[in-house]
């Protein structure tokens, strides 16, 4: 799981700081498993704060 800050968005035209994107990839029992999946996401935003 990957976040990144646009810098097209945060220092031209738009000038929004703060425009983030998170692009994930999810493989074996992670992307499989319902449950296990879940887990993973819950704890993924709780270790960035949410």
């Amino acid at each position: 799981m990957i976040e990144a800050e646009h810098s097209c968005m945060t220092m031209r035209g738009v000038n929004t700081p703060g425009s983030n994107l998170v692009t994930s990839r999810l493989m074996g029992v992670i992307r499989d498993d319902p449950r296990t999946r879940e887990e993973f996401l819950k704890l993924a935003r709780q270790g960035h704060g949410g």
